[in-house]
């Protein structure tokens, strides 16, 4: 560590330090600790500068309290910090497990051809249509085929992949559906306000249920019901055994000149319990997981005219800075990282992680999981999927009633098809994979995500639906858009009870 670097966290802290000072911590074989405890003493102490005598007071008041005590065998008058307080979450092992077989990170066969795109929507199709027929009311539901090819009458139904949705000139709301057998339309009457409202959350590419009857001499069908597939409506989420919680974090945006690294390195000073009160170190002392979804860095080029937003213009060097601030979180949390579309990652997705070449330091650290979006992984017994959430831009289009500034409404949308991003040619390029990585087979405990620069945090059905928010102020593009981010603001949730709280650092 640079001198630079020791003063400066000093400094940012509101502590100044003599040279001698500077010279005895760089002599100390447990830098990093000694740093910490130094700074919360002198703030006990009210000083605002640390001399070699205060040092030394520092350092009798501290033996008397059992705190700092000579260094044995050591340098004449250097300092050494015995064992601290250990934070709660310190006690427990590491529970986390990353579904590494749901991570497309070096598993991308795709090839971008029409036989890739058949593969891939019938891998869809066939999963989520499990799902459907697993409900009861859906068991007896037929293929399309057979309802064409008999000229079936009477109670009709169907699970089909939706290819097309018009209005008729009447009102009515006609949705295509397809199967691998064929295609048949469904009317639903505009008298029928109830299901017809149901339906406006219906959109292009996704799987149903569909419950009606097809009239004698009609080649449609009329629905009475519709089906997601939905998270089930009795279900009890999981919960850990340990009290240990988790932090989620996203759109930090390190390089633009909007980042927010001020409020960014409160909340780092917070993780180690360096501030807050006490109730809030003792959550602080609690979090033993971080979760970042993306948009680490702004980028290069993501947007016109982006470059004169930038403050580092660098791709490499907006990581390296962004390494060196994650170095600063305390040694027990690991940390799970996935990349956003400002990333050095394939836009299509699902994404890769993003590629060492561009963040060495980030793959060197223990504690970093670098992993693909989505993320599936279980910590401590709870289902997490985090994923960027660029889709929203396309459900909150297509869906009418849905806004940027309500995205967790957006989000349980997605639940309810149990799919991140069911819309194909919208804003959002998705690959072609043998395996839909984006489909949600078992309901998650948590749904994690960013990219709309909104925190909120709401409750579906036992899952708890976070938007993280952001760490970067509103940029000219947003205001344009009329997007007003909520930055600063970090939800975080106890993995024991599933209560979250929402800690404010801007």
């Amino acid at each position: 560590m640079e001198d630079s670097e020791i003063v400066s966290r000093f400094v940012e802290c509101g502590v100044n330090l003599h040279p001698e000072v500077l010279a005895e911590i760089k002599r100390s074989p447990n830098r990093e600790e000694l740093i910490d405890r130094l700074i919360d003493l002198a703030r006990q102490a009210s000083f605002s500068v640390i001399t070699p005598d205060k040092l030394r007071s520092l350092e009798a008041g501290s033996q008397e309290e059992g705190e700092l005590s000579s260094c044995s065998g050591g340098s004449p008058g250097a300092v050494v910090l015995p064992r601290r307080r250990r934070r709660l979450s310190e006690e427990y092992d590491s529970a986390l497990r990353i579904k590494r077989e749901k991570d497309i990170t070096k598993k991308s066969y795709c090839q971008g051809s029409i036989e890739s795109f058949v593969s891939y929507f019938n891998n869809r199709f066939e999963r989520l249509a499990k799902l459907l027929k697993s409900r009861s009311a859906l068991k007896e539901s037929v293929a399309i085929e057979l309802v064409k090819s008999t000229r079936y009458t009477g109670e009709v139904k169907l699970i089909g992949m939706v290819s097309d949705i018009r209005t008729s000139r009447k009102g009515n709301l006609i949705l295509e559906l397809e199967d691998p057998t064929g295609v048949i339309p469904v009317l639903i009457r505009s008298q029928d306000r109830e299901l017809i409202e149901q339906a406006r959350e219906v959109t292009r590419d996704e799987v149903i249920g569909v419950a009606g009857y097809m009239p004698s001499g009609f080649e449609m069908v009329l629905a009475n019901e519709l089906f997601f597939p939905d998270v089930p409506l009795r279900r009890e989420p999981r919960k850990s055994e340990e009290p240990v919680a988790i932090a989620l974090i996203s759109d930090v945006h390190v390089g633009s000149t909007q980042f927010m690294e001020n409020t960014f390195v409160r909340f780092l000073r917070w993780l180690s319990g360096e501030v807050g009160t006490p109730r809030q170190r003792e959550l602080a002392s609690r979090v033993k997981y971080l979760v970042i979804g993306g948009d680490l860095v702004d980028g290069v080029g993501i947007y016109p005219e982006q470059k004169d937003e930038l403050v580092i213009k660098d791709i490499h060097q907006q990581y390296a800075h962004f390494s060196r601030l994650i170095e600063r979180v305390p040694e027990h949390i690991e940390i799970v990282i996935t990349p956003g579309n400002h990333d050095a990652a394939r836009q299509a997705e699902p994404q890769p992680a993003i590629e060492e070449e561009f963040a060495p330091m980030l793959y060197e650290d223990p504690r970093v999981h670098m992993v693909g979006n989505p993320c599936y992984a279980t910590v401590h017994g709870v289902e997490l999927v985090s994923y960027h959430g660029r889709s929203l831009d396309d459900i909150i289009a297509s869906v009418p009633g849905l806004s940027y500034s309500s995205p967790a409404r957006a989000m349980r949308v997605l639940l309810r098809k149990r799919h991140l991003s069911p819309i194909y040619g919208g804003r959002v390029p998705l690959a072609p994979e043998l395996f839909d990585y984006l489909l949600m087979e078992e309901p998650p405990d948590i749904l994690h995500m960013g990219h709309v620069h909104t925190t909120q945090v709401e409750n579906y059905r036992g899952t708890v639906v976070v938007n993280s928010g952001t760490f970067q102020e509103q940029t000219s593009f947003q205001r344009k858009m009329n997007i007003h981010p909520t930055p600063g603001r970090v939800p975080i949730i106890d993995l024991q009870n599933m209560r979250t709280t929402i800690m404010r650092f801007g």
